[in-house]
Formats: structure tokens, sequence, C-alpha cells
């Protein structure tokens, strides 16, 4: 009886996030939105730079404590965190919802992350002087990548722990994760406020576009599955 529960886990599973209705043109919408906002930051680019004093009160007010955590989050969108942290996820939902289920949340956060990706390339918004270390050579700034990946795993975490006694508490500190990592970006100078709004938006956005793309697309390969199963096998 334990190893056949143990195989279930390993099951394919159906595969269907849960998700709002219509989560592919919500994120859509504020995939829009995320770009609007990034051309009226650079149109006004002057405003944009005046804001920098967010950054510079943060600075000036920080503790090595604070340091140390800004730090920690500085590499949290380094391309082999991000692979780490998406592998971790999909093991443990893998185990609780089988592996289908485990890489439509892989690929909601990481392909709703790299989504955004389009908007930096086009806004090219160039990004302010660090306070400390070497200036980002060749770098754009909105929206920031570090908030737009966490973002994006909080929305997939969410929606594989809907209806779990978990949910709430994990994301909330996702939630606070996502604040934290933007006060970060902010603190070390590398971002203007606006960056950390549009990768809030833009990692939302992003996440709930490939969460409504995946739920359309499952079913639609399942049953292509299955009706390629279901024909019989031709002679040579």
């Amino acid at each position: 009886m334990v190893e056949t529960g143990k195989a279930k886990k390993f099951q394919m599973g159906t595969g269907i996030l849960p998700a709002p209705r219509g989560a592919f043109w919500w994120g859509f919408g504020g995939y829009i939105l995320t770009a609007i906002i990034g051309f009226v930051a650079v149109a006004n680019f002057e405003w944009t730079t005046s804001t920098y004093v967010v950054d510079e009160f943060f600075y000036a007010n920080r503790s090595p404590f604070q340091e140390w955590l800004a730090d920690i989050l500085r590499d949290i969108d380094r391309e082999d965190v991000v692979a780490v942290i998406l592998l971790v996820m999909g093991v443990l939902v893998t185990l609780r919802r089988g592996w289908l289920a485990a890489l439509g949340s892989m690929i909601v956060a990481g392909a709703g992350w790299l989504l955004i990706a389009g908007i930096k390339l086009v806004v090219a918004q160039p990004r302010p002087m660090p306070f400390e270390g070497p200036a980002y050579k060749e770098a754009l700034s909105y929206p920031s990548g570090h908030v737009t990946f966490v973002m994006a795993l909080t929305v997939a975490v969410c929606v594989v722990l809907a209806g779990t006694r978990w949910r709430w508490a994990v994301v909330i500190f996702l939630c606070l994760l996502t604040l934290a990592t933007g006060w970060s970006r902010l603190m070390l100078g590398v971002h203007y406020p606006m960056d950390v709004v549009g990768g809030i938006l833009g990692g939302l956005s992003g996440a709930f576009m490939v969460l409504g793309a995946w739920n359309w697309s499952v079913p639609l390969a399942l049953r292509f599955r299955r009706s390629k199963a279901a024909q019989p096998a031709t002679r040579p």
C-alpha cells in the first residue's frame, strides 16, 4: 500500500492550475499597462530621476542588517539561482499534484518573468548610477527584473497551493519578499521607484498571461495525446 501511495505522487495529474476567469486577458491588459507606464516614465525622465530621492533616503537610513538582506536578495534573479528555485518548486509540486502541474507552475513563474524582458528592451530606460560598486554597463532599468521574478513566483506558488492550509502563510511571505526585493533595489540605488512598481505589475501580468495560456493548451495537448494513443497501430 505504501509503495502504491508513493507511486501516485509521481503521476502526471490533470495539469490544470487554479486561475481566475479570463486570466490571460487580465494578464494581457496588465502587460500593456506595464509598457505604458514605462513609456511615460521615459518620456518624463526628468521627473523619473527626481524620484531617486527615495533611493537616497533608504540608503542614508540603512542598517547593517538591511545591507546584509540587500546582498542576499541581489542575486535572486540570476539565471542559476532562478533555475534552482524553479527546480525545488517543481519537485515539491510533483510530490503533491503530479509532474504536469509542477511543469506548469515552473513555466508560469519562469516564462512570466521572461515575458517582461520584451518591455524592458522596448522601453529602454537607462539605469541610475548605484551608490556603491561599478555601474551597470548597457543595462536597462524598467521594470526591475528582480521584482518581476519574485512576483511571478508568488503567482505560481499561489495557484499550486490553492485550497491548502499553507496557502495564505506562504503567499503573504512571498508578497513581503517581493516588497523587500523592491526595497533592496532602491536601497542599492540601482532602480527608480517606478521600476519597482513596473516589476510588481509586470510579474503579475506575465504570470497571469502564461497561466491562462497553460490552462488553454493543456487540455488540447492531453486530448491529442489520447487520440494518438487510441489509434490502432499500423503494420509496416
